[in-house]
């Protein structure tokens, strides 16, 4: 999860800060982010990151964004793990709320089921300024049809804005950014679509589930922020030696947390569930 918070008056009038807040699975107590596993139990891990965006406007100074990322719900995620990760969202009373995809594990034949209980575990879930969400490799896996479920669920019931190769404009006091998202990185994203009709000053934040999107990214593109997930903070991390493999073309660099490009940073979520 992604949460933000005011910073004081030191901070110049052309500088903000976001506080970025993430949550996942732990196989223990005590073990964060250099455990064997990324996410067995229930136990929840709150990740919170101080982000400085130049020329972020007043009115949005203290939002607070909420993230949460690979759910994958599926017999190998217990409910009781997704249910704490809501209550974590919610604890922080967050103005956004980011889910960026893989609702699903689509590695087997799609169950309604765990869709069903997804949605109701996330029942609690609401922000002001909106919930908005894009799909993850898992949920492109697992078929047309159980993608467009999905979809339609979180949308009917939830009330989820998707921004599928498409942005929205987030309005405060006044002021406004630009919110974009993209479909997943292996099916159909489209990343001059979702910027298409923005101002180059206009602050921008991409959800993508992927962040080798990174890569995609042209030279006259302004992206302030990315929030991913897909990594599972590299699926397995030992000790001394890290994670062996991360699933993404760009190899270790973006394998958890926050990374810099020049003016552009990216998290990314460690996630909830296991595949």
């Amino acid at each position: 999860m992604l949460y933000g918070e005011g910073i004081g008056e030191a901070m110049s009038a052309t500088r903000r800060r976001f506080l970025l807040y993430s949550a996942f699975g732990l196989v223990s107590a005590g073990i964060g982010a250099t455990g064997y596993s990324n996410t067995i139990r229930t136990q929840i891990e709150p990740d919170k990151i101080s982000i400085k965006i130049d020329g972020l406007p007043a009115s949005f100074r203290g939002l607070t964004i909420a993230q949460l990322s690979d759910m994958h719900s599926s017999s190998l995620s217990s409910n009781e793990l997704i249910e704490n990760g809501a209550k974590a969202v919610m604890a922080e009373k967050p103005d956004v709320i980011a889910l960026t995809g893989d609702f699903i594990t689509g590695f087997w034949k799609f169950k309604r089921k765990y869709l069903d209980r997804l949605v109701e575990a996330f029942g609690s879930l609401s922000a002001p300024m909106g919930i908005y969400a894009v799909p993850g490799n898992h949920d492109f896996w697992a078929g047309p049809d159980a993608l467009k479920l999905i979809v339609d669920e979180f949308s009917s019931k939830l009330g989820v804005v998707w921004l599928r190769n498409r942005h929205i404009m987030l309005n405060k006091g006044g002021e406004k950014i630009a919110l974009l998202g993209v479909n997943d990185y292996y099916h159909t994203w489209w990343i001059r679509a979702a910027y298409k009709g923005l101002d180059h000053d206009t602050i921008k934040i991409l959800l993508s589930h992927n962040p080798d999107i990174n890569t995609k990214v042209e030279p006259h593109m302004r992206i302030d922020l990315i929030l991913s997930g897909h990594t599972h903070g590299g699926q397995v991390v030992a000790p001394i030696i890290g994670a062996p493999w991360t699933p993404c073309e760009t190899g270790q660099k973006y394998r958890a947390g926050l990374v810099r490009d020049g003016e552009r940073q990216t998290y990314i979520s460690r996630g909830l569930g296991q595949t």
